[in-house]
């Protein structure tokens, strides 16, 4: 240890005005790095924001493509058309879609997309609103199958009171219903127009609704309701473009004219010119670090002749290549705290308001953990350079000098 602070004393004294110099170049090119870390976090942050936009929730109004149209009863489109719509929709942004919703041959269809299309999970809002019965709701295999199951009302069930403990409102009864579910072979089935149908689930409270597989339903089934594309992530404007074409594409002509989706949409050159400002920081931190080799590299020619004379008189390659190590590792941990704090305290605080993530880079995880990878590189990078200068013979090493 007597040797790093004499020779750090002997480079002030011999070499004032280069020590200076390396000091300053150091902490400059350490604060570049700093920054440009802090820049490219930041930046990085506000693209996540714009390709998340904090995905919406079952708790969050959803952002949909809502037009006015004239389909309807009366006039109707076919569920082929649908079907070729929500085929070439799930291409186009498939990942971002929450739900879409519309009616066909007199049942509510409100289905996701997940590498294929399957009913939205709304016995999860039924058992959030209280009113899920027993039993589970449609899964992707009754969709990938087609199977004949069906989710219904539990007041259409006839067997209701005596075996499943449930009273009846004053106001219904199973007869109410058009169609009522029935026990046979030790299940519960209904009979539908489109067949008979085991029933996996039930819900409560009177919604006179049947949910079944959407692939069971044939092409030819009438569809009297727009689809409603309801989204779970704010798109992008090319994404935006995509969906609004396949309206035009399958339902421009029912679509009322003076509609538009008032849907936000986020500017891609916005992201863009985010991007460019994080390669920017990258550049910045590669010309920073290369700039701190070079003064490690300079220091280290400057003592060709006093690592000769260690060597001349026994020091042995090892043990010179841990004193001068333990030196540039001293600059390097003495330097950093002096930049990290007059950046924490001086600099941060006056650039915080331009940059809205900046402060989230610097904490103290963040802070140790830069300087932890900066020294780990730097002792690297000194090493390879102190190894390839001290490998030559101590007469080489002095006719090499400049």
């Amino acid at each position: 240890m007597r040797y790093l602070f004499k020779n750090i004393s002997q480079f002030i004294k011999h070499s004032k005005v280069i020590f200076a110099v390396f000091v300053i170049c150091e902490i400059t090119s350490l604060m570049l790095l700093i920054f440009s870390y802090g820049i490219y976090q930041n930046y990085s942050q506000q693209v996540k924001d714009i390709a998340s936009n904090e995905p919406i929730n079952d708790e969050q109004e959803w952002l949909s493509f809502d037009f006015s149209s004239d389909i309807s009863e009366d006039d109707p489109v076919s569920n082929e058309v649908v079907f070729s719509f929500l085929t070439e929709l799930g291409d186009a942004i498939g990942d971002k879609i929450g739900n879409v919703s519309f009616n066909c041959d007199g049942y509510y269809m409100s289905l996701i997309y997940n590498d294929g299309w399957q009913m939205y999970d709304i016995g999860h809002n039924f058992e959030v609103n209280g009113v899920w019965y027993s039993g589970r709701y449609l899964n992707k295999e009754d969709y990938d199958n087609a199977a004949k199951v069906c989710v219904a009302p539990i007041e259409c069930y006839k067997e209701i009171e005596d075996e499943l403990d449930y009273e009846y409102d004053d106001e219904v009864s199973p007869e109410d219903y058009d169609y009522q579910a029935y026990d046979k072979n030790g299940k519960v089935y209904i009979d539908l127009p489109e067949g008979t149908f085991e029933v996996v689930g039930f819900y409560k409270q009177m919604f006179d609704k049947y949910y079944i597989p959407y692939t069971v339903l044939p092409l030819d089934a009438k569809v009297t309701s727009l689809p409603s594309v309801s989204i779970k992530q704010v798109p992008y404007q090319d994404e935006y473009d995509r969906v609004i074409n396949l309206f035009n594409k399958y339902f421009g002509d029912r679509i009322a004219t003076e509609d538009n989706s008032d849907m936000p949409v986020y500017d891609v050159e916005l992201i863009r010119n985010f991007q460019t400002k994080m390669t920017i920081s990258i550049i910045i931190a590669i010309i920073s670090s290369i700039n701190i080799a070079a003064l490690f590299k300079f220091v280290i020619e400057l003592r060709r002749k006093q690592m000769s004379i260690f060597r001349i008189n026994g020091c042995t390659k090892n043990k010179l290549r841990r004193m001068l190590i333990l030196e540039m590792l001293f600059y390097s941990i003495v330097n950093s705290a002096v930049c990290i704090s007059i950046f924490h305290f001086v600099i941060l605080p006056r650039i915080v308001d331009m940059f809205p993530y900046i402060s989230l880079a610097y904490t103290p995880k963040g802070y140790s953990l830069l300087i932890l990878i900066y020294l780990a590189v730097t002792y690297i990078i000194q090493n390879i350079m102190i190894i390839s200068s001290i490998s030559r013979s101590p007469i080489n090493m002095l006719k090499a000098r400049r």
